[in-house]
């Protein structure tokens, strides 16, 4: 029998189920949560007030969270809740997902303007009455080495145009590559052809609406990756589907589906039909590429964890999805190895560190830690189980770079000084925010080198009942641990110490704000002299952009990525001692 649950502050009024999960029908009803853990009660971020109705029993883990979190008793976690009567549930904005500002596009470089896609407009042949020649033998003539479709649709879209297209009037063609046709539209519409640039993060997710005439960015939309209510991470989301092979085509649907709400948005502000869009270049790490592709990744899921693919060719769009023209192209950056994706290929792409004299160390600090090391022509990469710290997702108070977090912070003789974005009341904290926290709680002699809190309470005290608990401070342990111990490693594997760098690039939005002293304190980052250390921001973004706008450059990509050498940072012997040394928060060079 159904029972009758009210939501508060929209007012309305939905039928669920007896005994079905709370969190479940706040979701098929449109209402996204907070289910960074995926729904098994861990990250405490879906909390809503049961305002009327019977409550049900906590257990001891969920009334530990509430407690951390100052939560009055009649809170619930919607993924732990059963309805079993009817509710008035006030779901409040901190357990939902938030809308994205647009992230740090990334400091690209110039690129010759040469994208795939070209129209063209021609004038369509009148056919000599004596020898009539079919239509697109006389199209495809005018263009030598283009080759006519090989889809039955696509010929149907071209023929088309003849019935609407007058013998000697304007139509213009698309082409992919000079080569396949997508499209021959009826009229002069060279004015308009345009690209999707993508960085398929596994936290967040950027669009860019690409003029690809003038090289030009015309809009841009972010949001999180809708996957995130399967798993703040990459490995919960591989497990979810390598256990249930019906969850990966909902993965699939997931994101497919925020994407085409991010490109939708963008294409309606800026009057852009969907027709006009004719290639997208997606750029993610090896995880979130086959969940784009709903490919399986059973082959990620275990031991050597090898990806089914490095360097695929432009797909159809309709196979992939993606709202833009059906007979258009999608392209993903190759990817290098294992967790390593196409998201650093990308980034490396961006800066062009292959043409770069000298030896660098690149670290794209994300939900996923991965670094490259430069030195001379030959590049060595690894990938390191950061985790979602740094932005905020295993963190009891912790929450995304949005309006309210605070960013910034300070030790002051009577406490802590706290920045937040957009100057708003505190409401949780984002990865540099947590950064500095830790290094000013170092400062005050709140907190020890080997990460215990040394106040009674066991928490650092922040605001407006904010706090910061020991397990807080033990995830970024682990995440600082992750990359230090990456780096060190890296760094030995090419017989080389920080002393040998010519210079540090910081990769990623939580890059971007970070207070570089405060890193080194905590030893996330190696002591280096700070005026050769170079912030790039959302790489990956600027990576996919420069693909998109020039077909040189993907060759020259894949090449590079082909010769980047991987090293398993967990089949070292050395890895687990190092790891464990790492944890102390201090600095190193």
């Amino acid at each position: 029998m159904n029972r009758t649950l009210k939501i508060l502050p929209e007012g309305r009024v939905l039928k669920a189920p007896f005994g079905r999960g709370l969190s479940d029908v706040l979701e098929e009803a449109g209402i996204s949560l907070s289910l960074y853990c995926g729904g098994r009660g861990l990250c405490g971020k879906c909390f809503v007030e049961i305002v009327r109705g019977d409550l049900p029993e906590p257990n001891e883990d969920e009334r530990a969270l509430r407690a951390r979190r100052n939560l009055p008793p009649n809170h619930r976690l919607a993924c732990r809740c059963r309805v079993e009567g009817d509710l008035v549930v006030r779901v409040p904005a901190g357990s939902r997902l938030p809308k994205m500002p647009v992230l740090s596009r990334g400091a690209g470089r110039t690129v010759s303007l040469d994208p795939a896609v070209r129209k063209l407009r021609l004038t369509r042949p009148v056919p000599d009455p004596a020898s009539p020649r079919a239509f697109l033998d006389s199209i495809a003539g005018l263009f030598s080495g283009s080759r006519l479709p090989a889809s039955v649709k696509t010929l149907k879209d071209l023929t088309r145009t003849a019935s609407v297209a007058a013998e000697g009037s304007e139509v213009t063609a698309v082409l992919y590559q000079d080569r396949d046709w997508i499209a021959l539209e009826p009229a002069d519409t060279t004015d308009r052809n345009f690209g999707i640039a993508v960085d398929l993060g596994t936290t967040t997710v950027v669009v860019e609406l690409i003029d690809l005439n003038a090289g030009t960015i015309v809009d841009s939309a972010a949001g999180l990756n809708p996957q995130v209510k399967f798993g703040a991470d990459v490995v919960s989301r591989i497990t979810a589907a390598f256990a249930d092979p019906a969850k990966l085509e909902d993965l699939r649907a997931a994101v497919v589906g925020g994407l085409n709400d991010l490109i939708g948005g963008l294409l309606e502000a800026n009057q852009v039909a969907p027709e006009n869009v004719y290639e997208a270049v997606v750029a993610g790490n090896t995880a979130m590429g086959h969940l784009f592709l709903g490919l399986p990744v059973a082959t990620l899921a275990v031991s050597p964890y090898a990806a089914l693919f490095s360097v695929l060719p432009a797909l159809p769009a309709d196979e992939t999805g993606l709202a833009i023209h059906p007979g258009g192209r999608v392209y993903l950056a190759p990817n290098i190895r294992s967790f390593v994706g196409g998201d650093i290929a990308a980034g490396l792409a961006a800066i062009d560190l292959e043409h770069q004299d000298g030896n660098f160390l690149f670290i794209d600090l994300g939900t996923n830690g991965e670094l490259v090391v430069k030195k001379g022509r030959r590049f060595t990469t690894t990938s390191t189980a950061a985790g979602p710290a740094f932005e905020g997702m295993t963190i009891s108070c912790g929450m995304l770079a949005l309006p309210g977090a605070v960013y910034k912070a300070r030790y002051r003789k009577d406490g802590l000084s706290l920045e937040t974005v957009a100057g708003q009341p505190a409401k949780g904290v984002c990865g540099t925010g947590l950064i500095d926290i830790i290094a000013g709680a170092l400062d005050g002699g709140l907190l020890s080198p080997q990460g215990h809190i040394l106040s009674p309470s066991k928490t650092i005290a922040l605001t407006n009942g904010l706090a910061l608990s020991q397990k807080d401070v033990r995830e970024v342990q682990l995440a600082a641990a992750a990359v230090k111990t990456g780096i060190r490693m890296l760094l030995d594997e090419n017989s080389m110490t920080t002393a040998d760098l010519d210079g540090i690039y910081v990769a990623g939005a939580f890059g971007n704000y970070l207070n570089v002293p405060n890193s080194v304190k905590l030893g996330l980052l190696p002591r280096f002299d700070r005026r050769r250390i170079r912030f790039v921001g959302n790489s990956s973004l600027a990576g996919a952009r420069a693909l998109l706008l020039s077909l040189p450059e993907r060759p020259r990509c894949e090449k590079l990525a082909g010769k980047v050498r991987h090293v398993s940072l967990a089949k070292d012997a050395d890895f687990q001692e190092l790891f464990i040394k790492a944890l102390e928060f201090k600095i190193w060079k």
